[in-house]
């Protein structure tokens, strides 16, 4: 039982982040709690504590996406104020003429609103919040078509979304701290395919989407108020009076996302090749796909700045909505260098070397992956937060797999799994509860409503995770 304290800061930081509900919380306290094990006494914890978070921030590929996720979210700020989505909704409105199309506009919508879950939500809502006045649509069936596209849908999408550079950065971090060398992308990439719950809601919702049948009851609920505190409320109403007043110009949303996707395939596909790569595939596995990313979200940044500023748009309401939309993911970028540091303190403290010892001496390795989903799962549910069960699990997940021979994609595919499930199905997930509040639906009834698919696919999952767990 070498290093077994090493376990402990991890324990701490789950369970706080439970009883809390704040991730940022059980990390930070977790982190303190190691950061005391090196460095005995209040101010010498802190210290080294400090140290373990600037040496997250300093790290160059670290920096990396940090700079990525807010500059993102800046563009994601100036297409949403230039009226783009708008411009878009408004265009599909026209054919709309009974539910179902309605429910088929909304999940279209997805192809131009798939950069990052409360973007879609906040600007897709309203929109079609408002088309309910002319066709007779039950407004929680609109909000469960939106959220099951959000967050299921997101998370299997490789380039281009807020989620993809924070997916890879954990695993990355996650490898070092295991001292695997291997590709982070190559290993999201990899995963991918094994998303089981990912695949089956999204299945589950097309679905009910085409044939009019929803798993389970519940989903004609009547309006209500939405939980929130009254600074959230606050903004969530200060943003759909900005959005109800901006002129609608859909070019400013379809121009940039196009320059974004094909740069962004281009600059990967370009620098694989530059490093020996024989095929388009190979390329993506090689390219330094994180830094291919940046630069082409800088090349749209600048595009589409020119862009609205020819087409008549302030600079000045531009520039404020650039850095608010980068402020909207402050708490992200603040969680995620917890996550880093506390990767970095676990590896000081053999966390790695008691995984070895422990777990991975009489857990079989085919019973790995479905067991880091479930257990995932109910962490997910708890915490509300996919980004943090991310975090707090993959260097277990990691080390578990590698200890054991399990496979690292499937172990990686499976703590996606359990974040994603338990930000959808969660009242206290962040797209359950602004979904519900832009819908005027009561946050509990509603998780309620859409808990039976998302356990439906819960159960088809870990009977898929027991099945590879055997044949890989």
């Amino acid at each position: 039982m070498e290093n077994w304290f090493s376990i402990i800061p991890f324990l701490v930081a789950v369970f706080v982040s439970m009883a809390t509900r704040q991730v940022l919380v059980g990390l930070g306290l977790g982190l303190l709690i190691g950061s005391y094990s090196l460095k005995p006494g209040i101010f010498n914890s802190i210290s080294k504590m400090s140290q373990y978070v600037i040496t997250a921030i300093s790290d160059k590929d670290n920096l990396r996406i940090i700079v990525f996720l807010f500059v993102f979210g800046g563009l994601v700020g100036m297409m949403q104020i230039a009226g783009g989505i708008k411009g878009f909704a408004k265009t599909v409105e026209k054919r709309i003429k009974s539910e179902r199309s309605a429910l088929i506009v909304t999940w279209a919508t997805i192809l131009v609103t798939f950069m990052d879950c409360e973007f879609r939500i906040m600007t897709t809502g309203p929109v079609m919040k408002a088309v309910k006045s002319s066709v007779n649509v039950v407004r929680s069936k609109l909000a469960y078509t939106i959220d099951v596209s959000t967050v299921p849908i997101i998370v299997l999408i490789p380039v281009a979304t807020t989620y993809a550079g924070y997916m890879v950065s954990v695993v990355g971090g996650a490898l070092n701290q295991a001292n695997i060398q291997r590709s982070p992308y190559q290993l999201f990439l990899a995963s991918i395919p094994f998303n089981f719950w990912a695949i089956s809601i999204v299945a589950i919702g097309l679905f009910s989407v085409i044939t009019g049948r929803y798993i389970g009851k519940g989903m004609e609920l009547s309006n209500g108020h939405a939980e929130l505190n009254d600074e959230e409320d606050v903004h969530r109403e200060s943003i759909e009076a900005e959005l109800e007043n901006v002129n609608p110009k859909a070019l400013n949303l379809i121009l940039p996302l196009l320059l974004l996707l094909i740069s962004t395939f281009y600059l990967i596909w370009k620098d694989g090749l530059d490093k020996g790569a024989k095929s388009f595939i190979d390329a993506f596995q090689q390219a330094d796909a994180t830094q291919a990313m940046l630069i082409a979200l800088f090349l749209t940044i600048i595009f589409a700045l020119v862009l609205f500023l020819l087409r008549k748009e302030k600079l000045s309401e531009l520039m404020f909505h650039f850095v608010d939309g980068g402020n909207q993911l402050i708490m992200a970028i603040i969680l995620l260098v917890l996550v880093w540091a506390l990767a970095n303190m676990a590896e000081d403290l053999g966390f790695s070397k008691f995984i070895t010892g422990t777990a991975g001496t009489f857990l079989p390795k085919s019973f790995v992956p479905v067991s880091i989903f479930l257990f995932g799962s109910l962490i997910a549910y708890f915490i509300g937060s996919s980004w943090g069960t991310w975090g707090l699990l993959m260097p277990l997940a990691i080390s578990l797999a590698d200890a054991t021979g399990a496979s690292l994609p499937i172990a990686v595919a499976a703590v996606f799994a359990a974040g994603s499930f338990g930000d959808f199905t969660s009242p206290l997930g962040e797209t359950t509860v602004t979904t519900a509040s832009v819908f005027d639906l009561p946050v509990v009834d509603y998780a309620k409503a859409k808990f039976t698919s998302s356990i439906t696919a819960v159960g088809i999952s870990a009977i898929l995770f027991v099945i590879v767990g055997f044949l890989f």
